[in-house]
């Protein structure tokens, strides 16, 4: 978890992100030592949700992806997971994620099929 905090400020300290951070809110700056880091994933890391909606599919832009699940100014990446999800679902993610999954399996058959028939 602290590697994870490191890792998570030094992405949003690289020029391309800093202009788009306004402040840390959460653990906030003035946790910084490894043991106040641990501390707080401790007293306040659950699992209680279902990781989705980080990086939403869409044309518009907030999205991260397009209706290909190819990554937007990326050649050759996908994001094929709940994710891409605009919005939590109000059920258990599960059967959108395989749905997700599968869809997204069709899609790179569907593309390779076109670059070796060419």
């Amino acid at each position: 978890m602290v590697g994870g905090f490191k890792f998570l400020r030094r992405l949003f300290a690289a020029p391309a992100m800093a202009k788009y951070v306004v402040a840390e809110k959460l653990p906030g700056p003035g946790v910084q030592s490894n043991d106040e880091l641990l501390d707080y994933a401790r007293a306040n890391g659950s699992t209680v949700y279902h990781a989705s909606c980080s990086c939403m599919m869409g044309q518009h832009a907030m999205a991260v992806v397009d209706d290909q699940l190819r990554v937007h100014g990326v050649e050759s990446l996908r994001v094929i997971d709940a994710s891409v999800m605009p919005a939590v679902t109000s059920t258990n993610t599960n059967a959108p994620t395989i749905m997700i999954a599968e869809k997204g399996a069709a899609i790179i058959k569907g593309a390779a099929r076109q670059r070796f028939a060419a």
